[in-house]
C-alpha cells in the first residue's frame, strides 16, 4: 500500500512539472498575443482615425467583440479569471472546460489590447488552470489530484508572469485554495518553479517595475504601523466599490453580450483624459512612469495626480471587468495600491520633513499593503514583492504594512476578499466551514439505512440495541409514521426492575426536531447545536410523518471533508446499521 501511495505522489509531481511547462508557455504566449492585439488597436487602427480622440472608442470596439464571444461560446470567461478558477476549485473539484481556456485567450487579449482596464494575471491563471484540468481529465486523475493540478497550473502562470515562483505558489494556496497543506504545496511549488524557468528562457526576465532603493530608517518602520491599517480601510473601500459597479452592470436589463461595450465607454473616457499613465490596459508602464516622476520630482502636484490616477483606475477597472470584459483584478489592484502608496510617502515626507528616507519607496509598500488587504493575501505580497525587486531590505516594512492592512481589511470584509465577495453571494464555498456546509444538502449526506423501533419495544431491548449498534438513540415509528425519538440519555436512569416494564412509548420524546432533505448541512448543524441533540430524523417535505433517513454530526463532518477535497459528498450510509422494520 505504501508503495502505491508513493507511486501516486511521484506521478502527481511529474504531472505538476508538465503543467508548469504549460503554464509558463501560456504566460509567454498570452503576453505576446496581448501585445500584438494592442499594436493592432493602438497603432494600425488609431493611425487611421481622423483624430486621436478616437482612442476612447477602442475599448468600446473591443467590448463589442468580446461580449458576443463570451456570451455565445463560454460565459464563464466573463470577468476575473481567478474568480472562475476559485469557483471550479470549490464547486466542481477543479473541473474547467477546455473551451474556456481557448476562448479566454482570445477575449482577454482583445479586452486588454483594445485598452480595457484589467490585468493579464487573471486570464493567465485561468489558462494555466484550464490546461491542468484538461490534462487531469485526459489522464483520469482523481478529483483531489485534479484540484492540485489546477492550482499548480495557476501558480505556474503567475510565476511566469512576475518571475516570482514563491509568490505564485503562495498565491495559489493562500488566495485560491484558502488552505495550505504539504500535499498540495509541494507539487504547486514545483510547477511554479518550472513555469518561471520556462518563461525566463523565452523572454528576458526584466523586472516589471523600476527597482527602488529601499533605504529605510526606524522612522519609516513607525510610519508603516500607521500605513497598514489605513491601507486596509482603503482596500475595503475598493472591494465594496467594485462590488457596487459589478452589481449595477448585473442589474442592467440588457443582453450580457452588449455590457462590455458600455464598460468600454467609461474605460475609454478615463484613458483619454489621463492618456499615457496606464489607465488603459494592464497599467505597468504607467506605474513605472509615475515612479520615475516621483524619483525626479516628488512635488505636491504629483500627490494630486497619483490620487486622481488611483480613482480613475478603480472606476475604469470596475466598469471593464464588472461589465463582463475578460481580465483580472490583480494588476489594477497593484496599480491603485502603488498610487496610494506614493501619495502616502510624499505626504508623510511633507508633514515630517527629513524623517522619510525615500518617499517613492512607499509606492511598492503601498502596492503590497493594498493588495494584501483587498485579496486577503499578506504572505503572497511579502514573497512576491521581495522576488520582483530582488531586495530583502524592505522586508521588515513590508511585513508590518501587509499584515496590518490584511488584519484591518479582513475585519471589515468579514473574512472575504475581492475574489470571494461575488462567490459568497452565489452560495459558493471558498474554504470556510460554514460556507462549505451551505453548499451541501442533507439529501447528499444523510444515512438512508437506519434502525427504527416500535413504541411497544421494552427499554431493555432499546438499551441492548443502543449497545449493539453503537448509536445514541433511535427513531420511534408506528405504522410507518414517525411518532418520537428515544436516546440513551432518556433511559440510562431507569431502574433494573423497570427495564422490562417500561416501553419506548413511555420515555420517547414526542416533540421531535426534524430536518428535510432539501435543507443545507449548515442549517442541519445549527439545528443540532441549538437543540443539543446528536441526530436528526430526515422526513419528507410533503409528509412530515414519513421518515427518510437519519443525520448525525459525523455525517455532516464527513460531507464537509469530502467537499473541500473536491469530491461529491455522496450518501453517508457507510458505517450505519441496516434498516430494521419495527417489530
Amino acid at each position: 500500500m505504501m508503495f502505491f501511495r508513493e507511486y501516486e505522489r511521484i506521478y502527481l509531481y511529474l504531472l505538476s512539472v508538465l503543467v508548469g511547462v504549460g503554464g509558463g508557455l501560456g504566460a509567454v504566449v498570452f503576453r505576446a498575443l496581448t501585445e500584438a492585439v494592442g499594436g493592432f488597436f493602438f497603432t494600425d487602427l488609431l493611425s487611421r482615425a481622423p483624430s486621436p480622440l478616437f482612442v476612447v472608442l477602442l475599448p468600446v470596439l473591443g467590448g463589442l467583440i468580446v461580449g458576443p464571444l463570451s456570451h455565445l461560446l463560454a460565459p464563464e470567461t466573463r470577468g476575473d479569471g481567478i474568480v472562475r478558477v476559485m469557483e471550479a476549485i470549490h464547486r466542481s473539484g477543479g473541473s474547467i472546460r477546455t473551451r474556456a481556456g481557448l476562448v479566454l485567450i482570445c477575449t482577454s487579449a482583445i479586452t486588454l489590447g483594445s485598452g480595457g482596464s484589467a490585468g493579464r494575471e487573471g486570464p493567465i491563471a485561468l489558462i494555466g488552470a484550464s490546461l491542468a484540468s484538461t490534462i487531469g481529465r485526459l489522464l483520469s486523475v482523481d478529483p483531489l489530484g485534479r484540484r492540485t493540478l489546477v492550482l499548480s497550473g495557476l501558480a505556474a502562470g503567475i510565476a511566469g508572469t512576475f518571475n516570482a515562483p514563491m509568490g505564485g505558489a503562495i498565491f495559489a494556496l493562500e488566495v485560491v485554495s484558502r488552505r495550505i497543506s504539504t500535499s498540495e504545496a509541494v507539487p504547486i511549488l514545483l510547477a511554479a518553479v518550472v513555469g518561471k524557468a520556462v518563461a525566463s528562457s523565452l523572454i528576458d526576465p526584466v523586472p516589471e517595475f523600476v527597482n527602488p532603493s529601499f533605504i529605510f530608517t526606524p522612522f519609516d518602520i513607525v510610519f508603516c504601523f500607521l500605513m497598514g491599517p489605513i491601507f486596509g480601510c482603503l482596500a475595503f473601500l475598493w472591494v465594496r466599490s467594485y462590488q457596487v459597479i459589478d452589481d449595477w452592470f448585473a442589474a442592467l436589463p440588457i443582453s450580457p453580450a452588449i455590457k462590455p461595450a458600455l464598460g468600454g465607454i467609461v474605460a475609454g473616457a478615463c484613458g483619454l483624459f489621463l492618456y499615457g499613465y496606464g489607465i488603459m490596459g494592464v497599467g505597468y508602464g504607467g506605474i513605472n512612469t509615475v515612479f520615475e516622476m516621483a524619483h525626479s520630482s516628488p512635488t505636491d502636484q504629483l500627490i494630486l495626480l497619483v490620487l486622481v490616477l488611483a480613482i480613475a483606475k478603480a472606476v475604469a477597472t470596475g466598469c471593464t471587468v464588472g461589465s463582463g470584459g475578460s481580465g483580472g483584478l490583480f494588476a489594477p489592484t497593484l496599480y491603485i495600491g502603488t498610487m496610494l502608496g506614493l501619495s502616502f510617502g510624499i505626504m508623510t515626507d511633507r508633514i515630517f520633513p527629513g524623517l522619510v528616507a525615500n518617499p517613492p519607496d512607499y509606492g511598492l509598500l503601498g502596492m503590497g499593503a493594498f493588495f494584501a488587504g483587498a485579496a486577503s493575501a499578506p504572505l503572497t505580497c511579502i514573497f512576491m514583492i521581495t522576488e520582483m525587486t530582488g531586495s530583502y531590505a524592505a522586508l521588515p516594512a513590508l511585513i508590518i504594512s501587509c499584515i496590518l492592512s490584511y488584519s484591518a481589511a479582513d475585519h471589515l470584509l468579514g473574512g472575504g476578499s475581492m475574489y470571494t465577495v461575488k462567490l459568497d453571494r452565489q452560495g459558493i464555498s471558498v474554504g470556510r466551514p460554514a460556507a462549505v456546509l451551505e453548499g451541501v444538502t442533507v439529501d447528499e449526506i444523510m444515512a438512508r439505512r437506519l434502525v427504527v423501533i416500535s413504541p411497544e419495544t421494552t427499554i431493555r431491548k432499546v438499551r441492548d440495541l443502543i449497545f449493539e449498534h453503537n448509536v445514541s438513540g433511535f427513531p420511534v415509528v408506528e405504522k410507518g409514521r414517525l411518532v418520537g425519538i428515544i436516546a440513551f440519555d432518556d433511559i440510562r436512569m431507569v431502574p433494573q426492575d423497570k427495564l422490562d416494564v417500561l416501553t419506548a412509548s413511555d420515555l420517547a420524546t414526542r416533540d421531535v426536531v426534524t430536518v428535510t432533505p432539501d435543507r443545507s448541512a449548515k442549517q442541519a448543524m445549527d439545528l443540532l447545536y441549538a437543540n443539543r441533540v446528536g441526530r436528526l430524523p430526515v422526513v419528507s417535505p410533503d409528509d412530515p410523518g414519513r421518515i427518510m433517513g437519519i443525520l448525525t454530526r459525523s455525517d455532516i463532518i464527513r460531507g464537509y471533508e469530502t467537499r473541500v477535497a473536491g469530491k461529491p459528498p455522496g450518501n453517508a450510509s457507510v458505517g450505519h446499521p441496516p434498516f430494521y422494520p419495527p417489530p
